[in-house]
C-alpha cells in the first residue's frame, strides 16, 4: 500500500529492533527557563571543544580537552589510513560525538548527522504534497484506493475507498507498477490531475488539486464506532484529530478506538493536545521527573472543546512508545472508561531536548523522564494492556534484509529459517517448524510455493523468494484483514 510520498503501512514486517531514526524524538514545547539557559551553556562549552580541535594549533588549558585535540590531531595529520577517508576529519569528529553520547542506559541521547537530521524533521512534520490517498496493488493492473484522508484534493474531487485506479492524466496504468503511477499523480501544489477510476464497473474522471495533506491520522466509521489510527504524533496531528472528534460528534458516535499500533511517538505537545479533548481541563496528562528529582505536572489545556464517549478502547503493541504511552497512560488514568487492548507497548518514557548546529546535523539528549499521572515509570517499563491480544506470528515478525546471491537449502540453520516457515504456515503450505533450522518438509512446502508463484521451484531461500513471500504476506493481511485483525475485532467487541 502505498500514498504520494512513499509510506509503507503494512504490519506484517514492521515489529524489529529500531534503528535510530525510529527511536522518536518526544519533547514538550514548554521548556522552562532554567532549561534553557542549560542549554545555552551545552552549547557554548560544544562551540569551544569545536572551535579548539578544528584550530590544531591552539593549547587547551583544560588537560581532558587537550587530550582531545592531540588525539584528534593526531589522527587527522599522521594517521596512515587516514588516506582512505575523504572526510576524514569529519569522521573523527562524528566518531567522537558518537563515543560521547553511548553509554549503557539511553539509546535515545543521538547524533544526527545533516541527511538524518532532515529525514527525522520531515517525519514529524504531518504533511506532504499530493491528492490524499493510499492505495494497494490488488492483482496485476489493478490499484484500489484504499483511504482518502479527511480534507484533501481527493476528497473533494469525489473519490471513495473503493475506487480502482484506472488512468491518470489519460494515460493508462496498465502495465505500470505502484511506484510509476506515485510518480505520475505527484507535482505542484495548486496543479490538477485527472484521475480516471472505475466504481461499480462504472468509469468516472476526476479532476483533483494536488495540496497539502495532512497524513499522521486517518479516521473512519466501524457502525456505530468512531475509528481514529494515529501514525504519528506529528505538528498537525492535534489539529487532525480534531477535525475527526468533530465529526464523530456530528454524527453521534458514544464509542471510539484509537490506534495507537506501531506509533513510535513524536511531539508530546500532540499528544497534549489529544488528551485535551478527551479529559477534564483540570486533568493532569503526564508528569516529569528532572535530574534533581523533582516532578512538574502538565496539565490538559483548557481552550479545547471537549468531546465525550460512553468507551474508550485504545490498541497498543510492542512499537506503541513514547508520546503514544505518555497519551495512553494518561486517558487510563483520567477516564474510568477506558480499556487498552493488544501487547505490551514499548516503553519509551524520556524526554529528549535537541540541538541543531549550523551545518544542519543535530543531537538530542535526555533531561528527564515521563511518568504517568500516577507517578508509575514508563521508561523500560511499558504498559501491559487490560484485554492481552496477540496477532499472528507471521503479522509481527521481520526478517532481515538478505545479501544478494546468499541461499539457504533444506537441513540447514540460518535465521531467514524462522520467519520464513512461519510464512509458509501463515499462506496455508504446511511448513511444520518455527524455528532457525529449516526442515525438508518445509523445503517441500517452500517449492510448492515457489511453484504457483512463477518463481524456481527448488526448495531454497533466497532473496527473491523472501521478497515474494513478503508481498503475499501483504496481501493476504490485506484481503483478509477483517478476519486478521483480531486485536481491532476483540476491540468491537468489548464495546458492542
Amino acid at each position: 500500500m502505498k500514498d504520494e510520498k512513499d509510506k509503507e503501512i503494512i504490519r506484517y514486517h514492521q515489529i524489529r529492533e529500531k534503528s535510530p531514526m525510529e527511536q522518536r524524538s518526544d519533547h514538550d514545547g514548554r521548556i522552562k527557563s532554567a532549561i534553557v539557559i542549560s542549554c545555552c551553556i551545552v552549547c557554548f562549552l560544544l562551540g569551544y571543544f569545536m572551535n579548539g580541535i578544528l584550530d590544531t594549533g591552539s593549547v587547551s588549558g583544560d588537560e581532558d580537552f587537550g587530550k582531545l585535540e592531540q588525539v584528534y590531531a593526531t589522527m587527522a595529520e599522521q594517521w596512515y589510513f587516514g588516506k582512505e577517508d575523504k572526510d576524514l576529519r569529519n569522521t573523527l569528529l562524528t566518531n567522537a560525538i558518537n563515543g560521547m553520547l553511548e553509554n549503557p542506559y539511553d539509546p535515545h541521547t543521538m547524533y544526527m548527522e545533516p541527511e538524518e537530521y532532515e529525514s527525522f524533521a520531515s517525519s514529524l512534520q504531518g504533511n506532504f504534497v499530493g491528492i490524499g490517498i493510499q492505495y494497494y496493488e490488488l492483482s496485476d493492473d489493478t490499484f484500489l484506493v484504499e483511504r482518502v484522508f479527511k480534507g484533501s484534493g481527493a476528497e473533494a474531487g469525489g473519490m471513495l475507498k473503493g475506487d480502482i485506479i484506472v488512468a491518470v492524466d489519460g494515460v493508462n496504468v496498465s502495465g505500470k507498477d505502484i511506484d510509476e503511477i506515485s510518480a505520475m499523480i505527484k507535482g505542484e501544489e495548486g496543479s490538477d490531475v485527472v484521475i480516471t477510476v472505475m466504481r461499480e464497473n462504472e468509469k468516472k474522471d476526476l479532476t483533483i488539486t494536488r495540496s497539502v495533506v495532512n497524513d499522521s491520522v486517518y479516521g473512519y466509521e466501524k457502525g456505530d464506532i468512531g475509528v481514529l489510527e494515529i501514525n504519528t504524533f506529528a505538528e498537525t496531528s492535534g489539529d487532525e484529530v480534531g477535525k475527526y472528534l468533530a465529526e464523530f460528534k456530528k454524527q453521534g458516535k458514544r464509542k471510539l478506538i484509537i490506534d495507537l499500533r506501531d506509533n513510535g511517538g513524536g511531539y508530546v505537545t500532540a499528544a497534549m493536545q489529544i488528551a485535551s479533548y478527551l479529559i477534564p481541563k483540570d486533568a493532569v496528562v503526564y508528569k516529569e521527573q528532572a535530574k534533581d528529582g523533582t516532578i512538574s505536572e502538565q496539565i490538559a489545556y483548557d481552550d479545547y472543546e471537549r468531546y465525550t464517549f460512553d468507551q474508550i478502547v485504545v490498541l497498543i503493541n510492542a512499537d506503541t512508545a513514547s508520546a503514544s504511552e505518555v497519551l495512553t497512560s494518561c486517558l487510563k488514568a483520567q477516564l474510568d472508561h477506558v480499556t487498552t487492548v493488544g501487547v505490551k507497548s514499548y516503553g519509551k518514557g524520556t524526554v529528549q531536548m535537541p540541538i541543531t548546529f549550523e551545518d544542519g546535523s543535530s543531537f538530542k539528549y535526555t533531561i528527564a523522564e515521563w511518568l504517568t499521572p500516577n507517578e508509575e515509570h514508563i521508561n523500560n517499563v511499558g504498559i501491559t494492556p487490560d484485554v492481552a491480544v496477540e496477532l499472528d506470528k507471521a503479522i509481527t515478525t521481520g526478517i532481515l534484509d538478505m545479501e544478494e546471491g546468499t541461499s539457504y537449502q533444506a537441513d540447514s540453520v540460518s535465521v531467514y529459517a524462522k520467519p520464513v516457515q512461519i510464512y509458509l504456515k501463515f499462506l496455508g503450505y504446511g511448513a511444520d517448524r518455527e524455528d532457525e533450522y529449516f526442515s525438508v518438509t518445509s523445503a517441500n512446502a517452500l517449492k510448492r510455493y515457489q511453484s504457483e508463484h512463477h518463481l524456481k521451484a527448488d526448495g531454497v531461500i533466497n532473496e527473491e523468494t523472501i521478497q515474494s513471500l513478503l508481498s503475499s504476506c501483504a496481501k493476504k493481511w490485506h484481503d483478509e484483514q477483517d478476519k486478521l485483525d483480531v486485536q481491532m475485532n476483540r476491540a468491537v467487541e468489548l464495546l458492542k
